[in-house]
C-alpha cells in the first residue's frame, strides 16, 4: 500500500508540474519543454510498470529501446533522463522508418505524428510485446495501449489493458490503477 502511494504521488507530482497552457497553444519554449520533460517522466514511469515477455529481450542487458515518433523534443528529453529501468538502459530512437519500431520495446506517438505513420506502425507491432503510447486524442481506441490526456492543468492518461494483454504485456495494476480504463479493441 505504501508503494502504490508513492506511485501515485510520484504521477500527480508529474500532473501537478504540467504547464496550465493546453500543448497546442504553448507559444514559450520554456513552457513546451516542461511539457516534453514531465511526459519523459510519464514515459521512464511506465517502463517501470509494464512487463515484457523473456523474449522481448536477446539478453539480461540489452536496453529497453524507445522509439519517438513525431518528437524530438520529447526525444531530447528522455535522453536526458536516460535512467535505467528494471535493470535494463533505456536507449532512444529517433523513427525514421518502420524498421525502427519493430526493432523497439515501447513506441511513442507524438500530437503531430500523421494518421497514416499511426496506422502503418500500430498494424506493424499488433499482437508483438511493444508498448504503444501516443499523445493525440483517441489513440488507445485506434489500438494504442497507453493515451495521454490533457485536461487544462492536467496531464493524465489512459489505458487499455485488452490491447496489452494481445501485445503480450502485462500491465502492473499500480499503474492500472491511475488510469482511465479502456476496454474497446479497434
Amino acid at each position: 500500500m505504501v508503494f502504490l502511494k508513492a506511485i501515485a504521488a510520484l504521477f500527480l507530482v508529474a500532473a501537478l508540474l504540467y504547464p496550465s497552457v493546453p500543448a497546442s497553444a504553448a507559444s514559450g519554449t520554456g513552457t513546451r519543454a516542461e511539457e516534453h520533460e514531465i511526459r519523459a517522466v510519464f514515459i521512464y514511469n511506465f517502463t517501470k510498470f509494464v512487463k515484457w515477455p523473456p523474449t522481448a529481450f536477446e539478453n539480461d542487458s540489452e536496453p529497453i529501446r524507445v522509439c519517438i515518433v513525431e518528437d524530438n523534443e520529447l526525444a531530447e528529453a528522455l535522453e536526458t533522463l536516460a535512467k535505467k529501468s528494471k535493470g535494463r538502459q533505456l536507449r532512444i530512437i529517433r523513427y525514421r522508418n518502420i524498421a525502427d519500431a519493430d526493432k523497439s520495446h515501447l513506441v511513442y506517438f507524438g500530437e503531430f505524428t500523421d494518421d497514416a505513420v499511426t496506422k502503418k506502425i500500430l498494424n506493424s507491432v499488433v499482437k508483438r510485446p511493444v508498448l504503444t503510447v501516443g499523445d493525440t486524442p483517441g489513440f488507445v481506441r485506434q489500438g494504442g495501449i497507453i493515451g495521454f490526456i490533457s485536461s487544462g492543468k492536467k496531464l493524465t492518461f489512459e489505458i487499455n489493458p485488452v490491447t496489452a494483454k494481445r501485445n503480450g504485456l502485462e500491465i502492473s495494476f499500480k499503474l492500472l490503477n491511475l488510469a482511465r480504463i479502456v476496454r474497446d479493441l479497434p
